[in-house]
């Protein structure tokens, strides 16, 4: 157990070395090592601690008698790195990365219901590589379960905080204001800090994500142009598909190769070219009724003579209309027995424990099965996968076969 040097108030820090694997363990300094309001507020931080899993919130991993143990972090706080390697803020990469992290840590203290209430640079760990947040240290937070809260940085506490009133996401709205102002440039966010740091909680940013679309604003214009292109495209192919499916207004007249020609003659092309390609209504209305029964019917219309041949073969043969209807009915009636047997469930008793019932559902469908063998109009149907049928007996084999697999798994 190595000692750190974290400048605690109340708490000692160590390097603790558990099975070849560093933590991090957090102890009550003796003068408070006593005191129950100190004990609680350990207990306080642990268990609001346990619950949190991000991957820029330290781990809380156990509470016992001697202190909380944590995650070690290799790494130093935010006041070190801002005062060893002031050039690092100098990238607007590394300060936009870690803004975004920082606050997706907030965010997700505040989506669990606490609040931290002691924002500040020490607060906050950068790792040695990669540079990513650890936000730690949460004794002075504040959760539904623990109403007392224990504890301020004065130099980052909100008004509301250092007068005891009441607290919100708000709060530690203000206290990322405050974290911004340490940060070399700063001066590139003044209206949001401004804005963060303001008096009265009503004129800060109301919440975190407020906050991150300020710093961040989405670009919405890089959006623009594909959205225009899919509106020319749909356009197009609706103008397109319009043209496409509307009726032929008629032989399209022949343009007039000289002003000479005679009026009467464009006037019989008018009248009489019409008239002769004008079809009477009863014509008309038997090709919508054939269109209509093309529809409704399984039957292919456009097949040719060679095709129809060879799809007439037993094998192979296609329902008509009507015997598609018979066969929907005398398939019903072959697996009435199956249904009534999946129905009754005085079976259950009767057939007590899976495989009795399952055995005996069995030689239903068996005994079914020789019945459609035996049927020589039904069977062709039955088997052929080329038949429009062959679908619509599918799902009813599958629908029986779903009813029979959860009346066999009611059973021991």
């Amino acid at each position: 157990m190595e000692p750190v040097d974290t400048n605690g108030a109340t708490s000692d820090t160590y390097r603790v070395k558990l099975f070849g694997k560093l933590h991090f363990l957090k102890r009550l300094k003796p003068q408070y090592a006593g005191d129950i309001r100190y004990k609680e507020a350990f207990r306080k931080e642990f268990e609001t601690g346990y619950r949190l899993e991000h991957p820029n919130i330290v781990r809380y991993l156990s509470l016992s008698d001697d202190g909380i143990l944590m995650e070690y972090v290799d790494g130093e706080t935010l006041s070190q790195r801002l005062s060893r390697h002031p050039d690092y803020f100098e990238s607007k990469k590394n300060t936009e990365k870690f803004l975004r992290q920082l606050l997706d840590a907030v965010a997700c203290l505040h989506s669990h219901q606490v609040l931290h209430l002691d924002l500040k640079p020490d607060n906050i760990l950068l790792t040695r590589i990669n540079s990513d947040v650890k936000l730690i240290d949460l004794g002075c937070c504040y959760t539904d379960t623990f109403a007392d809260t224990q504890g301020r940085t004065n130099g980052f506490a909100a008004p509301e905080q250092l007068s005891g009133g009441s607290v919100d996401e708000r709060t530690d709205i203000f206290a990322v204001g405050k974290i911004l102002e340490k940060l070399p440039h700063h001066h590139i966010y003044n209206k949001v800090i401004a804005r963060c740091t303001a008096e009265s909680p009503e004129d800060r940013y109301q919440t975190i994500e407020d906050l991150q679309n300020a710093l961040f604003p989405k670009r919405r214009h890089r959006l623009l142009v594909p959205l225009v292109i899919l509106a020319l495209v749909l356009t197009l192919g609706f103008y397109f598909w319009i043209n496409r499916n509307q009726p032929s207004a008629g032989i399209a007249e022949p343009q007039q190769e000289s002003n000479s020609e005679q009026p009467e003659t464009v006037l019989v092309k008018e009248i009489v070219q019409p008239a002769e390609q004008r079809e009477s209504k009863v014509a008309v209305a038997d090709k919508e009724q054939q269109k209509i029964q093309a529809k409704q019917s399984p039957i292919k219309s456009d097949l040719s003579e060679e095709e129809k041949a060879f799809l007439g073969q037993p094998h192979l043969h296609i329902a008509t209309t009507d015997e598609f209807s018979r066969y929907k009915q005398q398939l019903d009636e072959y697996y009435s027995e199956a249904n009534a047997f999946l129905d009754d469930t005085a079976n259950f008793q009767k057939y007590p424990t899976h495989h009795s019932y399952m055995t005996r559902y069995q030689e239903i469908l068996s005994r079914t099965l020789a019945r459609i063998k035996a049927d020589e109009w039904f069977c062709p149907l039955y088997e052929s996968p080329m038949n429009p049928v062959s679908t619509y007996t599918r799902k009813y084999k599958d629908r029986l076969e779903h009813r029979a697999f959860v009346n066999g798994n009611k059973l021991p």
